[in-house]
């Protein structure tokens, strides 16, 4: 058995609220429910410990950016209160790789045009020839940002950053 500091774990998401009565969780994801592959347990960081919860029945989707997860020996409401704010963490080999050409964009990363903090990444629309993602500036207004090659300069998943390099006044024409 491998230690779990030297598993290759990946921040998924977060419980936000309870489901019920029976114990059940909503996950809200920072990756969409169907680039996860069938796995029996999930990671929570509880005290700052990473602790391995085993799944009761396989997780489902929910709502547009969640999942709905029942564990083992969590069988009320109250018990998942006390998971609520919990980090999700997974194997990164549970995520599906994405096709050559797909970009894999994850909701609420940190947005930069370089140095510059634009905003937080919403919804991403792979849009044949014209990938877009939405972005909402500190002030919550919208920005569109165009995804290709050209534009796009790093996505780094474990400190939860995207860097563009956007040519100027491309944040404020669509503002």
């Amino acid at each position: 058995m491998i230690p779990i500091d030297e598993l290759d774990l990946v921040e998924i998401g977060e419980i936000i609220k309870t489901h019920g009565y029976k114990g059940e969780a909503v996950v809200k994801l920072s990756i969409r429910f169907d680039k996860l592959k069938k796995t029996e347990l999930i990671f929570l960081i509880t005290d700052g410990n990473k602790v391995p919860f085993f799944f009761s029945y396989p997780p489902k989707a929910y709502k547009k950016s969640g999942m709905l997860v029942k564990f083992d020996n969590i069988d009320t409401d109250k018990d998942i209160e006390k998971l609520t704010g919990c980090k999700v963490l997974t194997e990164k080999k549970n995520i599906k790789k994405t096709y050559e050409n797909e970009i894999f964009i994850p909701e609420n990363f940190d947005v930069f045009d370089n140095e510059k903090f634009i905003g937080k990444s919403g919804t991403y629309l792979n849009i044949p020839s014209n990938p877009i993602l939405t972005v909402y500036s500190p002030d919550n207004k919208e920005i569109l940002i165009p995804v290709n090659d050209k534009f796009l300069k790093s996505i780094n998943i474990e400190k939860k950053i995207i860097i563009f390099d956007l040519p100027d006044g491309l944040t404020d024409i669509n503002k």
